[in-house]
């Protein structure tokens, strides 16, 4: 089963299960569910369910190290692959021989830097004298520059398509958020490989997210 196929073919219905794995086992995770208990108005308990991402173990050993809320896990590996492909520094693990030692991609980012603080100095000049035609010609000259440079990028690194729209996007989380699980599976997967540790003492008990208990382990390697 692939990253984007669920069971027997059908659309995969949750972003990390079989993805993320134990930090205990190692072995990957599966969908569960837990039960949780709230409060109605009139003080009574109301029992509900809800999914969480569990160890599911390995062939003829016990599973369940640990356990995470599907949303949370969710929110935090979103958010850390967003912010991934957002960053200047950004580096693929698909790079192609030809610039193994990433020179070339190191020069074309030093040049792209270099581009974006000239233009920030035009636009400064620009409002001072209010003269907007100087930072409207230079960035008729600099912006294919910049493009050019970001399409090298994309040749060396040979980024995968789909990574490619995160990256080049004005709005990472636009395009993130039009994609089927399947995709979004897919963006993962190549990126990286959540590991989640199990809950610490201090931290038990605690509602919302908890980072801290989640290693990010990011693929250097095409596989």
């Amino acid at each position: 089963m692939g990253a984007a196929t669920g069971k027997r073919g059908r659309p995969p219905r949750y972003l990390l299960s079989s993805i993320a794995v134990c930090g205990v086992c190692g072995a990957r995770t599966r969908v569960g569910s837990q039960n949780a208990s709230s409060q109605s108005a009139q003080g009574k308990e109301l029992p509900h369910r809800y999914r969480v991402y569990e160890c599911a173990g390995s062939p003829g050993a016990t599973g369940f190290h640990v356990s995470i809320r599907q949303e949370y896990l969710d929110e935090i590996v979103t958010d850390a692959v967003l912010a991934r492909v957002a960053d200047m520094d950004f580096q693929t693990p698909r790079a192609l021989a030809e610039d193994e030692d990433g020179t070339e991609r190191r020069a074309l980012r030093l040049e792209i830097k270099a581009d974006y603080i000239w233009l920030e100095k035009v636009h400064e000049a620009a409002e001072q004298r209010a003269q907007p035609e100087l930072l409207e010609a230079q960035e008729k000259i600099v912006f294919p520059k910049i493009e050019a440079a970001l399409d090298r990028i994309d040749i060396l690194e040979n980024l995968d398509p789909l990574v490619r729209r995160l990256r080049r996007a004005q709005s990472a989380l636009s395009i993130w958020t039009s994609m089927s699980v399947g995709q979004q599976r897919h963006v993962v997967s190549t990126l990286v490989i959540p590991r989640i540790d199990p809950v610490g003492a201090d931290a038990r008990g605690q509602r919302g997210p908890n980072a801290d208990r989640v290693k990010l382990i990011w693929r250097t390697h095409a596989e």
